[in-house]
């Protein structure tokens, strides 16, 4: 049986991590494996704060969506290693990446969309998925801790300068069109103020490398 601690290790050196696990019930959203049957145990990983930034940056390739495509590479020779199959979040058909994550760990739905952890505030983020057939050994309990959205009265709604997040979603044009519009760079340079504005692990926000790379590409830069 595959332990989670092993994976959590092989994992390590990419400098992604296992971010908890789930054994799939019958209610659960997934696809079937290549052998036709449903997986038994999805492993979700991602990454925290900048640990990745400096591995990714020094094996990126000249190639579209470089940091995708460096994701895939490292993650999809754990998974054969392991008898798992991966699922990236940008393959299709497109896998429910945020439903996994809230069944893997304590991780809630922000007032912006994001994922929130309990101590790595909106500082992190889903990189893929592996799914095994069988049972996975160890994988760390979920419900131990509680949304730290609990009680907090929210800046991340009252900082966005295009009041792009509203009790209606999401006004992506809204967005996108200031930050490319350069009016203040700061979003662009320095990441959304709205989830700046997190209180939690106010430290852990990304480097400036890691915050414009991806500012850039959600703008299309």
């Amino acid at each position: 049986m595959t332990s989670y601690r092993d994976l959590a290790s092989a994992i390590e050196p990419t400098g992604m991590v296992a971010r908890g696990g789930f054994a799939v019930g019958p209610d659960d959203p997934v696809p079937v494996l290549a052998d036709g049957r449903r997986p038994a145990t999805v492993v979700i990983v991602g990454n925290v704060g900048g640990t990745m930034w400096p591995i990714f940056r020094a094996e990126e390739r000249d190639e579209p969506d470089p940091l995708d495509a460096w994701t895939r590479r490292r993650l999809r020779p754990i998974a054969e290693r392991f008898g798992a199959e991966f699922v990236h979040p940008s393959d299709e058909p497109f896998q429910p990446f945020q439903r996994w994550a809230q069944r893997a760990s304590d991780v809630w739905q922000s007032p912006i969309g994001l994922l929130v952890h309990p101590t790595d505030g909106l500082w992190h983020a889903l990189r893929g998925a592996f799914l095994f057939a069988d049972p996975v050994e160890g994988l760390p309990p979920t419900g131990v801790a509680t949304s730290p959205c609990v009680g907090c009265d929210a800046p991340c709604l009252t900082t966005c300068p295009v009041d792009a997040f509203t009790a209606d979603g999401y006004d992506h044009v809204s967005c996108r069109e200031y930050v490319r519009s350069g009016a203040e760079p700061v979003c662009l340079e320095t990441g959304c103020a709205a989830r700046r504005a997190c209180p939690v692990d106010a430290d852990g926000f990304y480097g400036p490398d890691q915050m414009r790379f991806h500012m850039r590409a959600f703008v299309g830069w």
